[in-house]
């Protein structure tokens, strides 16, 4: 027996959209999970964050996403990257773990002077790479190739001038 209430009330409750997946949990003393499982079953799907994040990810990438295991997708550094931009567009559901992937993410590129590289032919397509000129201030690896987009359409990769807390 679950502890959230009716399905009129969920979907009250994601309308009005005066809490957080977290903030409800908290009320109805159950996890952040348990809240986005309903909100699924009733067809709401609260998102914004991870889908801007990832049609970041595509302005740089075209990451391979399949349903089998090994998809590019779903590999911890891209993982990483999207929870950092997820960050940097102000998402405030991360969990504590995904919040210190992030920053960890983060800490690498500046502790290392490195950028995320991605080459979908390779066995291992993601790779940590040491900053190039090119690179600019930008944590990716940007592919300079014709029908990319400007740099200047890239803010959000570009590290901000102090760590994110």
């Amino acid at each position: 027996m679950t502890k959230l209430p009716s399905d009129a009330e969920m979907t009250k409750l994601f309308v009005l959209g005066q809490l957080n997946n977290r903030e409800i949990a908290e009320l109805y003393d159950v996890t952040p999970q348990a809240v986005n499982k309903r909100f699924q079953k009733l067809g709401l799907e609260r998102r914004p964050f991870a889908n801007d994040a990832n049609a970041e990810i595509a302005k740089v990438w075209r990451v391979q996403a399949t349903q089998e295991a090994g998809s590019h997708h779903a590999m911890f550094p891209i993982q990483s990257l999207r929870l950092w931009l997820r960050i940097r567009l102000g998402d405030r559901e991360l969990s504590d773990r995904q919040r210190r992937d992030a920053l960890n993410f983060e800490k690498r590129v500046r502790e290392k002077n490195v950028v995320l590289a991605y080459d979908q032919e390779k066995e291992k397509p993601f790779s940590w790479e040491p900053r190039e000129p090119r690179d600019d201030r930008l944590v990716v690896r940007y592919p300079h190739v014709k029908g990319a987009p400007p740099l200047d359409e890239l803010k959000l990769f570009r590290l901000p001038d102090t760590p994110l807390q």
